[in-house]
């Protein structure tokens, strides 16, 4: 299928049974966060009406993993390793001089609030939130572009409050600021599941998301100049809100619950002044409820690809990883590996947590467990792994700082060796099989 937009997307869902429409109203205060949470895992959901801006609003698109691999046309068992491929196919944006976007522009009176249906998640979070705000930027030296999401914490009718962690972004937001300048961005609100992984991949600075978009796609991501800042971001965004980041200007953002399930604390942070709010006609308001399905599978496969090429490199054994969404598909990861020599192990796990600074335990299994199976996952830490010689602890490392056991963001990591020793399969770690198993019925 041609993914390209968020609605052609929703009516593919719809079509395989996978979407389910909301008809009543529904409050954006709680409510709306609560019965996305219910549905987390198992169908998409649109709400038609809201006690808010009269839109629609989209949430879990993207909340199994399998439909990901409907997106790119394969397998699930062949997800990482297409996005792993395709990941290294980059593709030029092709520009359009016309998109859906265009057709309402708004530049006066801007109020957010009566504009979007913006949610409140939490119990305790500061106040209604876009959760799902894809920036597009370009860097003020180079123009080299880059797309990233971050949390937009409505405080004022043209203000947001930001959270903008230490990466390309931030450095972005400085050099601008060295120049006197703030730094120009374009939003997108309402994406395919594909750009939104895009956003989402670990590349070297200078690379453009909307290139490994292109990747991700098969084709070129159709763009057009945004219509205050000239950017070009995606032809079939829903909702596109530009505005500048100042440098030196501060506001209180938070508290807002963050993926680990844990609330991220109030603090002075950076802002976005909205000059334009540019949508569709009809358009779709797309929201994440974080540490959901949705929100932690975007992050999640994009990382498990980037993490399988580069364990690879370093152990060409390793066969396959995953990054549970029990550990907030972040801080756990679980590496498989087909060991033809002793040492490989920890050297799979040395180099799964150094490729990603997220990345806090990392175990090591053997390719006789299925490591999409916790249960299968705890048994080889059971009954293979013995905690005097098969486990290491590095104090110190850089880790995230959304982890609330960190000390601003400095954490522990540690690597956790669930391997049998080798040819132990065939011998003393022989598991035990039932001939016909597979077969037997009642």
């Amino acid at each position: 299928m041609d993914v390209h937009d968020l609605k052609t997307w929703l009516a593919h869902l719809e079509e395989r049974g996978s979407l389910k429409r909301v008809s009543r109203s529904v409050s954006l205060r709680h409510e709306l966060a609560a019965l996305s949470q219910k549905a987390d895992g198992q169908t998409a959901l649109l709400f038609e009406q809201t006690d808010g801006a009269p839109m629609p609003v989209a949430a879990n698109i993207a909340c199994r993993r399998d439909w990901y691999a409907d997106a790119l046309g394969v397998a699930p068992g062949e997800l990482l390793r297409e996005v792993q491929r395709r990941q290294e196919i980059k593709i030029k944006p092709s520009e359009v001089s016309d998109a859906p976007f265009l057709r309402n522009i708004i530049t006066k009176d801007i109020d957010v609030r009566k504009i979007l249906p913006l949610p409140t998640y939490h119990e305790l979070d500061g106040g209604p939130y876009i959760s799902a705000g894809v920036f597009i930027a370009q860097d003020p030296d180079t123009g080299a572009g880059n797309v990233s999401i971050h949390r937009m914490h409505a405080l004022e009718p043209d203000l947001f409050g930001l959270l903008v962690l230490p990466r390309h972004l931030k450095g972005m937001i400085r050099r601008a600021g060295e120049r006197g300048e703030p730094l120009k961005a374009a939003v997108c609100v309402g994406l395919d599941p594909l750009l939104l992984m895009a956003s989402q991949l670990v590349l070297a600075p200078g690379e453009d998301e909307l290139e490994a978009a292109g990747g991700l796609w098969g084709r070129a991501v159709d763009v057009a100049p945004a219509p205050w800042s000239g950017i070009p971001v995606p032809a079939g965004a829903e909702i596109v809100i530009e505005g500048e980041i100042p440098p030196d200007e501060r506001r209180r953002e938070g508290p807002f619950g963050e993926f680990p399930r844990y609330y991220s604390p109030a603090a002075e942070r950076e802002v976005f002044r909205v000059k334009s709010i540019a949508m569709r006609e009809q358009p779709v308001f797309y929201s994440i409820v974080a540490a959901g399905y949705d929100h932690l599978l975007m992050g999640a496969v994009p990382r498990e690809a980037g993490l399988l090429r580069d364990l690879q490199k370093a152990v060409p054994a390793v066969t396959d990883v995953v990054l549970p969404l029990s550990g907030s598909g972040r801080f756990h990861c679980v590496v498989q590996i087909r060991k033809t020599n002793e040492g490989e192990a920890k050297s799979a796990l040395m180099a799964a947590l150094a490729a990603h600074y997220d990345v806090k335990h990392a175990i090591c299994v053997d390719h006789d467990i299925d490591i999409h199976r916790p249960s299968q996952v705890d048994w080889a830490l059971a009954t293979r792994f013995q905690a005097d010689k098969d486990l290491f602890v590095v104090p110190g490392a850089w880790g995230s700082r959304l982890d609330p056991s960190a000390q601003d963001g400095v954490t522990a990591k540690m690597g956790l060796d669930a391997t049998a020793p080798l040819g132990g399969l065939e011998g003393h770690f022989r598991s035990l099989r039932i001939p016909g198993a597979g077969e037997a019925e009642f």
